[in-house]
């Protein structure tokens, strides 16, 4: 029996950042695909000690996995929201009675942290247990794309247990095309608006104009260039979007994508990318970023090194190269909405 770990979060304080958006679709993805949920049932270990919480969770996701026995495969969305220690050693006890495991990979700590950040002592080590551990007992993993892949095989995860995502799925609820966008129009900028992870929103050039969509934002700082529209929910987001291309950056600079959040665009695929090309919008992406590679593949956006640069790059397109990437977009819009890409990246799990 092919089953996922039904894995929900206690407390959803913002569900207009899109924060359960990626998890709910694989969900439904997965039903589709004829996967039935095991649930796994928790009391509020946040108002635990560290050693009750641990006990707690590991008897919650013990109790579900050992349901599983010969034959079952049981997928899991990657990091765990309710995580144990010893999650390697419960995947092993029940790969002796003959189950699978498949983890599906939404962020990896020790990558987002790649660029050297300071990492405390304790992070690091529940990075190995809870991330490297669980990632090397598992039969098969769906890593994001073949750059992830290609580092995680540099640390020693085996090659032919990783299936390449290539990018997110994005299901839109009674989905409605818009009008067609222009060239012309503002840059759309949704997401994570805190000057955290967006501080390049507060230093951008002046010589374009940007549509803003999201949480976080602070308008003391607004720049003239700038339309802040607010927050929405993920599912009705896609119809507010307006603007011509999808911008997907990370970082304190609009000169290049930096610090922890503009490097891990060089391993990972911002699930912003999949929102604007479900809604029909060609994409904006960091020439070094993975996701450039998808993007300049299947051409339906551009990549810059610099925002500097983008104006002159949006001017130096015709309207037909323009039109052209609309129409991508579309198309892998289309393949997005339908589920394509993970279920596809099932199919090739061994």
């Amino acid at each position: 029996m092919r089953y996922y770990l039904k894995d929900s979060f206690l407390h959803n304080q913002h569900e207009k950042n899109a924060g359960s958006k990626a998890r709910n679709d694989v969900e439904a993805i997965l039903i589709s695909e004829g996967y039935k949920g095991l649930e796994i049932k928790v009391n509020n270990w946040y108002q635990m000690n560290f050693f009750k919480a641990q006990q707690h969770k590991y008897s919650a996701t013990k109790s579900v996995f050992d349901q599983l026995g010969l034959g079952d495969e049981l997928v899991i969305q990657f990091p765990i929201i309710h995580h144990t220690f010893l999650i390697a050693q419960l995947i092993k006890q029940a790969q002796k009675r003959g189950a699978k495991f498949y983890l599906l990979i939404h962020d990896i700590e020790t990558l987002r942290h790649a660029a050297g950040s300071e990492v405390k002592l304790r992070h690091k080590l529940r990075n190995y247990f809870q991330e490297k551990k669980a990632m090397m007992s598992v039969d098969g993993i769906i890593v994001h794309n073949d750059i992830m892949k290609g580092v995680l095989a540099n640390q020693g995860f085996p090659v032919d247990k990783m299936v390449s995502l290539e990018i997110f799925d994005y299901l839109i609820p009674n989905f409605q095309e818009k009008s067609l966008p222009q060239k012309e129009q503002a840059i759309i900028v949704a997401g994570n608006l805190n000057p955290t992870k967006s501080g390049y929103l507060y230093s951008l050039p002046e010589n374009h104009a940007y549509n803003l969509y999201g949480v976080g934002y602070d308008e003391s700082r607004a720049l003239n260039n700038i339309t802040y529209f607010g927050a929405f929910m993920p599912d009705d987001l896609p119809a507010a979007l307006e603007g011509s291309f999808g911008l997907v950056w990370d970082g304190d600079s609009s000169e290049t994508c930096q610090g922890t959040y503009g490097n891990y665009l060089r391993f990972n695929n911002s699930h912003k990318a999949s929102l604007y090309l479900a809604a029909g919008f060609p994409l904006v992406v960091w020439k070094q970023s993975a996701l450039s590679h998808f993007v300049l593949e299947n051409g339906c956006g551009i990549a810059v090194e610099s925002l500097h640069d983008l104006k002159d790059t949006i001017d130096n397109l015709s309207d037909t190269d323009y039109q052209d990437l609309v129409d991508n977009a579309k198309r892998v819009g289309e393949e997005i909405r339908d589920g394509h890409y993970l279920k596809i990246a099932l199919t090739h799990l061994k």
